[in-house]
C-alpha cells in the first residue's frame, strides 16, 4: 500500500510471545495511525506487520477495542514520563514545573503536527474512553504526591494533598486540553505555559493567611 511507508520487519525466526505480539500490533497501529487517522482498517494494520487480520482479531475484537488499547498505551507511556521528569528534578515546585512542561511538550507537539492524531484524540473524548480519565487520575495521583512533599518540607501551605493535585491539574488544563493547546499558546507557547505554571505554584504557597491587598 503506497500509505504504509513504514514496515516492520518480519524476518525474524524466533516464535514471539502472546505480550511481544500484541505489542507489535500496537505499536504497528500508532504508526498507522499518525499517517491515516481514523481511517486505518485492521487489514491495513495487518498488512503492515505481514499477518492475517484474523490474527490482529485474536487480540482485538474490533476496531474500536485496537484504538482504545493504543490511546491507553500511549497515554500510559506519557504517564511514565510524567513520573521520570518528577523524578529528576528537585523541589516539588521543581517536580510540579517539570511535569507539566513535559505534558505541555508533548500533547503540543502531538496535537498541533499530527493532524490525524487530533482526528482520533476528538473522538476519544467525544466517546469518553477510560484511558484517559485513567490517565488523567494517574497524573493528578502524581500531583499529590508532589504536594504531599512539599507540605512535608513547609515549601506548601496546609490542605489535603489529593484535591490540592487534583486542582492543580485543573489549572493548568489548559496547557494539556488537546482542543485549547492549538487557540491559546501563539508566539511563546513555552513562556505562556510557564505563566500558568506560576499561578498555580502560588495558590500551593498560599499559607492560612490570604495576602495583603496589592501584594
Amino acid at each position: 500500500s503506497p500509505f504504509h511507508t513504514w514496515r516492520f520487519s518480519m524476518n525474524i525466526v524466533a516464535r514471539r510471545t502472546p505480550a511481544e505480539t500484541r505489542a507489535l500490533i500496537l505499536d504497528a497501529a500508532w504508526v498507522l495511525f499518525r499517517q491515516l487517522g481514523s481511517r486505518t482498517t485492521i487489514a491495513d494494520v495487518a498488512e503492515t506487520l505481514g499477518m492475517s487480520s484474523a490474527n490482529i482479531y485474536r487480540f482485538f475484537p474490533s476496531k474500536h477495542a485496537l484504538m482504545e488499547a493504543v490511546c491507553a498505551n500511549q497515554l500510559g507511556a506519557l504517564h511514565g514520563a510524567a513520573r521520570q521528569a518528577a523524578s529528576r528534578a528537585g523541589t516539588a515546585s521543581d517536580k510540579i514545573r517539570a511535569v507539566m512542561m513535559m505534558l505541555f511538550a508533548q500533547m503540543r507537539e502531538q496535537m498541533t503536527n499530527h493532524r490525524r492524531v487530533h482526528e482520533i484524540v476528538d473522538v476519544a473524548l467525544t466517546e469518553q474512553w477510560a484511558p484517559i480519565d485513567e490517565f488523567l487520575a494517574a497524573n493528578a495521583a502524581l500531583l499529590a504526591e508532589i504536594v504531599g512533599q512539599g507540605q512535608a518540607n513547609g515549601e506548601f501551605g496546609p490542605g489535603d494533598p489529593s484535591a490540592l493535585g487534583l486542582a492543580t491539574l485543573h489549572a493548568c488544563a489548559v496547557m494539556h486540553h488537546p482542543h485549547m493547546i492549538a487557540a491559546c499558546f501563539g508566539e511563546t507557547p513555552k513562556a505562556d505555559a510557564d505563566a500558568i505554571i506560576d499561578f498555580a505554584l502560588r495558590a500551593l504557597r498560599c499559607r492560612t493567611q490570604a495576602a495583603e491587598p496589592g501584594r
